[in-house]
């Protein structure tokens, strides 16, 4: 998704959203906005152009971090954390965010952090900051992401220098009788997102005991299709309008069971208890310093790739699409290569296929060992 500049004489109702105004000069790196504009009469169009991010000369008293587009909720939270982090331990006399989009009020109301751009940025604001900091393109080991995931977090900090600040989560140590638990089987991606064989004897099993709740997301392809083919009789499916509505439903949560998604972040900064199933990406990764959560270890092996492999979709070679093992393709190649060769495109089209034939290290979960520590975990 490019970075680009913008100017246009006319505001139309699908661009309002963005709160811009005419014949101003624009930058962002929002996708939608780009394609909306892309796809507008060029009578409206003053002009749009892709811009070249510039990399850093220092690290001036004033900065402005551009965050890089398309981030998930979770994204959001470690971001947020991190940047939270470094405000506390540099004198920056001015400090802002840029293109954090819906998940602004994750900076704002959680993180208390000011100065937020949402999807734009005015040309005579981003010139009262010295230091424009894209962070992907200053932080090198943030640009793979989406095929070797890292904690974000920790990245930012190793690269300001800034050395054991390590996040506080308040252990509510608290016993109580846990009646009811969340399951939150979503993931953006079909390789982190629960296979409905183990979604359906999971609840088989939990409903003997325990009140069920389901997360889903009627705006989610994936989520619909789960909705499909699940067994809902007896259990309560919860659908939030919005990332905050579903932010306040997880205050509400006792248990989760958690993928790794938006919804395991949110726990963690709501001192939740539950259990996170691992997939493609290291528990260690996930959950590093948090101890509440405990973690289903995946042991998937072939001779192709090990879980966690650090993938965090599926991905395109050579148009088809899948993951090391499932396209029996040798994962240190690829990582030999700096991941040439694989790409994102058209993936979303192959999202329901590969929900059907779920990949090695979703496809060898046990869910009578899931449902051991979650007993054991729940009796302690």
């Amino acid at each position: 998704m490019p970075f680009f500049s913008f100017s246009i004489n006319e505001i139309i109702p699908p661009l309002t959203k963005f709160n811009i105004t005419s014949n101003n000069v624009y930058f962002s790196k929002n996708t939608e906005l780009w394609n909306k504009l892309n796809k507008e009469n060029s009578a409206i169009i003053n002009f749009l152009k892709r811009e070249k991010r510039l990399p850093i000369k220092n690290i001036s008293k004033n900065i402005l971090f551009c965050l890089p587009p398309s981030i998930g909720l979770g994204d959001a939270i470690e971001y947020a954390m991190a940047i939270k982090a470094i405000s506390k331990k540099s004198n920056f006399d001015n400090l802002a965010i840029a293109f954090s989009g819906e998940y602004s009020f994750i900076f704002q109301d959680y993180f208390k952090l000011r100065n937020i751009y949402p999807f734009t940025i005015k040309q005579n604001e981003i010139k009262n900051y010295e230091t424009v900091f894209h962070i992907t393109l200053e932080i090198k080991s943030l640009v793979n992401q989406k095929y070797l995931r890292s904690n974000i977090y920790e990245e930012i900090m190793n690269y300001f220098n800034i050395k054991n600040i390590k996040t506080k989560y308040i252990e509510n140590k608290k016993k109580y009788k846990i009646n009811k638990i969340s399951i939150f089987p979503l993931s953006s991606s079909p390789i982190r997102t629960m296979p409905i064989k183990v979604l359906n004897e999971l609840i088989k099993i939990l409903i003997k005991d325990y009140a069920i709740e389901i997360f889903l997301d009627k705006n989610s392809e994936i989520s619909n299709f789960l909705y499909e083919n699940i067994n809902i009789n007896n259990v309560n499916i919860i659908d939030p309008k919005d990332k905050t509505d579903l932010i306040s439903s997880i205050k509400n949560i006792q248990y989760g069971l958690f993928m790794d998604s938006g919804p395991l972040h949110v726990a963690k900064i709501l001192n939740k208890r539950g259990l996170l199933i691992e997939t493609s990406v290291s528990n260690t990764i996930l959950l590093k310093d948090y101890h509440l959560i405990k973690v289903v270890k995946n042991k998937f092996s072939s001779v192709f790739c090990a879980a966690p492999c650090g993938l965090t979709d599926i991905f395109n070679h050579n148009n088809t699409f899948g993951c090391y093992d499932s396209l029996k393709i040798k994962s240190t190649n690829f990582k030999k290569n700096n991941f040439k060769n694989m790409t994102n495109r058209g993936v979303k089209n192959n999202y329901i296929e590969n929900v059907k034939k779920p990949v090695g290290c979703l496809s060898s979960l046990n869910v009578q060992s899931i449902y051991n520590i979650i007993k054991k975990d729940l009796t302690l």
